[in-house]
């Protein structure tokens, strides 16, 4: 079973506040399906069947990036939460890391550019 961060002040935010609960609701599920990386493979009918909630992908997306882009489309199926991997592990990719390098395979797989993901402020050469 993953493990993640949360972020308590997300209950002071307005972006969060103003949203119907059901898309409250549906934020820490996406929180708690992406994988290691971040990426969230989008299964919002899956979603409704366990909640008995219908959500519309349209309202998710501007919900959700409502004052700033929380969220990447990166493609119909996979979703990016932008601000996962510097939440998560921090400010500095290290390709020598294995979790990290694992990381780096998951994004490139969808076609994310490693230097693209907000929060890093540095990325490491890899040495081998």
């Amino acid at each position: 079973m993953a493990k993640r961060f949360t972020a308590t002040e997300i209950w002071g935010e307005d972006w969060f506040l103003d949203m119907p609960l059901e898309y409250k609701l549906f934020w820490y599920y996406m929180l708690a399906n992406c994988d290691h990386a971040g990426l969230f493979k989008v299964n919002i009918k899956t979603f409704s069947r366990l909640n008995g909630i219908d959500l519309e992908t349209e309202k998710i997306l501007d919900y959700f990036n409502s004052g700033k882009g929380r969220i990447r489309v990166v493609n119909s199926g996979v979703w990016l939460i932008e601000d996962f991997f510097a939440y998560q592990y921090g400010e500095i990719f290290n390709p020598n890391n294995r979790l990290h390098e694992s990381i780096e395979r998951c994004y490139s797989k969808v076609g994310v550019n490693l230097r693209s993901i907000r929060g890093l402020k540095e990325v490491k050469e890899r040495t081998k």
